[in-house]
């Protein structure tokens, strides 16, 4: 592989429901918004990835593809096959992330696999206990930022208090948000609501997070309580599945109903402009992806069932992420804010795999 000059975007090319008959010509579809000097490298089948670029029509020196020999499926076990399948597009990928060979890595693979990869092969940013999967969700004053939603299924307090950090930095510096409200998913307002791990997480971030505005109720984030929303990735992926399933469930009531007469189809067209941009709010195709926070290099993992669009935005989203060099910036605020994991009591990248979700 040549040596980067500027930037490079990894794509893995394999990953997703659609493989890369939809990665390829998404991520395509955001090079002529990408910066001239950023380039795009394909993971995976070569003489697939080269077939679907012929049907595109690209031939564009800003476009690299490296042969990866080996896929990793959804069903596997992430940390294993990361560990087995050396050759596989994921695994080249984040490799590439570490020897600085691409800046961003983009993937709809197994998102197990992904926080697997990074963990081994990248590792985390200087002073950060564990990464975090950042995602966001409509409410009535914006867009609300959930993290962890799944990176993570057993955490601390202080892990808690550093993903609050992250955060903000990411709805500050990505999102353009400005002094960004950071609220605690609980079952009540009250500081000594929740378990163990709530209550001292609640009392962590009062002490240390200068955004903190108290715990916050589910019913109370589709109002805009808080622009991020922190909690422990077991808690976060059940909410967002929650989240995903119930849109999908009233979208299908309300075409169901819409059917049952001829008033009901009229009053559906009068209102289809405006459910439409209602239902835009929950759709992950307009966000691109959900960012791996707190490790080297930026990753963006894709929703599996994401189409050209929505790889298009991911990969946009991950060169903006590298513009804004916003792994510098969370590495430095956590060490202004006295919140940075000392190197004495760091883990290794390896036994933190035995502590992290790292689900599919």
């Amino acid at each position: 592989m040549n040596a980067v000059v500027e930037h490079s975007i990894a794509v893995d090319a394999m990953g997703g429901d659609f493989g890369p008959s939809v990665v390829v010509h998404g991520a395509l579809r955001a090079l002529p918004q990408l910066p001239e000097d950023t380039r795009i490298i394909f993971f995976g089948d070569r003489d697939i990835i080269v077939r679907e670029m012929e049907k595109a029509g690209v031939e564009t020196s800003r476009v690299e593809v490296v042969h990866a020999s080996q896929n990793i499926d959804m069903h596997e076990s992430p940390a294993s096959a990361v560990r087995k399948k050396r050759e596989s597009s994921i695994v080249l990928a984040a490799h590439a992330l570490r020897l600085g060979q691409a800046d961003a890595f983009v993937s709809a693979g197994s998102t197990g696999a992904v926080v697997a990869a990074n963990l081994l092969h990248v590792g985390r940013l200087p002073g950060v206990s564990r990464p975090a999967i950042a995602t966001y969700c409509p409410t009535l004053k914006g867009t609300t930022l959930f993290i962890d939603v799944g990176a993570n299924s057993d955490s601390k307090a202080e892990h808690l208090v550093q993903f609050a950090a992250m955060g903000r930095i990411y709805a500050e510096k990505i999102l353009g948000r400005k002094d960004p409200k950071v609220g605690l998913l609980n079952i009540g307002e009250e500081p000594s609501k929740g378990s163990e791990l709530y209550q001292a997480a609640h009392k962590k971030l009062a002490e240390l997070e200068p955004n903190f505005v108290g715990n916050v109720e589910s019913t109370a984030v589709f109002a805009g309580k808080a622009e991020v929303v922190v909690t422990d990735g077991f808690v976060g992926n059940i909410l967002l599945k929650s989240v995903e399933g119930f849109a999908g469930f009233l979208l299908a009531t309300i075409r169901h109903e819409i059917q049952q007469s001829i008033r009901a189809r009229l009053g559906g067209f009068m209102l289809k402009r405006r459910l439409r941009t209602i239902f835009e709010g929950f759709d992950y195709v307009q966000y691109g992806g959900a960012p791996l926070l707190g490790c080297k290099g930026i990753s963006i993992i894709c929703h599996g069932k994401s189409n050209e669009a929505a790889i298009a935005n991911a990969v946009l989203l991950a060169s903006r992420a590298v513009q804004e060099k916003l792994g510098d910036l969370i590495s430095a605020e956590l060490e202004r804010e006295g919140i940075a994991e000392s190197r004495s009591s760091s883990a290794s990248n390896g036994s933190s795999l035995q502590r992290e979700g790292l689900h599919g």
